[in-house]
C-alpha cells in the first residue's frame, strides 16, 4: 500500500486522465494504416503535436519513410472499428479498408473521412526512449466537420468523441455535460 502524506496517498500512474483516443495514420508501403494513441499532447498552442509509441509498431514504419503523419479524432459512431485499430497490428489486418481515406496538403498523411476532426503533421523530431519514439510533429493543416461547429467554434458535445481513462480504470468514456460559468459582475 502507498505511503500517505499531507493527507494524500500516493498514486503510481498517469494522473492527467482523461484524454480522448486518436487514430495515427501513416502510409506504410503505401497502404493507409491506423493505430489507436491514448496519450497525446498538444503544444506551442497547437502548432506542433507529441506522442509516443513503441519502436515495435507498424505505423512507426510510414512515419519514418514519409516524414509524416495524421491525427484522427473519431467519434463514438466508429468506435468498432477504433477498437481493431487498437488491437490488431497492420502487419496482419488492412486497416485501410475500414474507413473512407483521404489525404490533404501533404499527400502522405492519410486521413479518415469518418472521423469529424483530422490534423496533417509533418514530422519535426524523433526522441528516443528506449522502447519507445517521442514523435514530435508540426500541425500543417486540420479539418474539421462543419456540423461540429456552433457559431464558428468547435463544439466538443458534436464531435462526440472517445474518452479513455488513462490513469484509471483503462476504459471508454464519453464527454459528458459542458459547464457554463456566468461571468460575476461586479455591483
Amino acid at each position: 500500500m502507498s505511503e500517505m502524506r499531507f493527507g494524500k496517498q500516493e498514486y503510481k500512474g498517469n494522473l492527467l486522465s482523461p484524454l480522448p483516443i486518436v487514430l495515427i495514420g501513416s502510409n506504410v508501403n503505401e497502404r493507409a494504416n491506423y493505430m489507436v494513441i491514448g496519450y497525446i499532447a498538444p503544444f506551442d498552442f497547437g502548432r506542433y503535436i507529441f506522442f509516443s509509441l513503441y519502436k515495435k509498431r507498424h505505423t512507426r514504419i510510414g512515419i519514418h519513410e514519409n516524414g509524416t503523419f495524421s491525427v484522427n479524432i473519431p467519434s463514438i459512431d466508429i468506435l468498432k472499428e477504433t477498437e481493431i485499430c487498437g488491437s490488431k497490428s497492420g502487419r496482419d489486418v488492412d486497416k485501410s479498408t475500414l474507413f473512407d481515406n483521404f489525404y490533404g496538403k501533404l499527400k502522405t498523411a492519410p486521413m479518415i473521412k469518418q472521423c469529424p476532426i483530422n490534423i496533417e503533421c509533418e514530422l519535426t523530431e524523433f526522441l528516443d526512449y528506449e522502447q519507445n519514439d517521442g514523435i514530435i510533429g508540426k500541425v500543417v493543416q486540420s479539418y474539421v466537420n462543419p456540423e461540429c461547429l456552433t457559431e464558428g467554434k468547435l463544439d466538443m458535445r458534436k464531435v462526440n468523441p472517445i474518452i479513455w481513462a488513462t490513469g484509471g480504470d483503462f476504459n471508454y468514456y464519453k464527454l459528458g455535460d459542458r459547464i457554463d460559468v456566468e461571468e460575476k459582475k461586479d455591483d
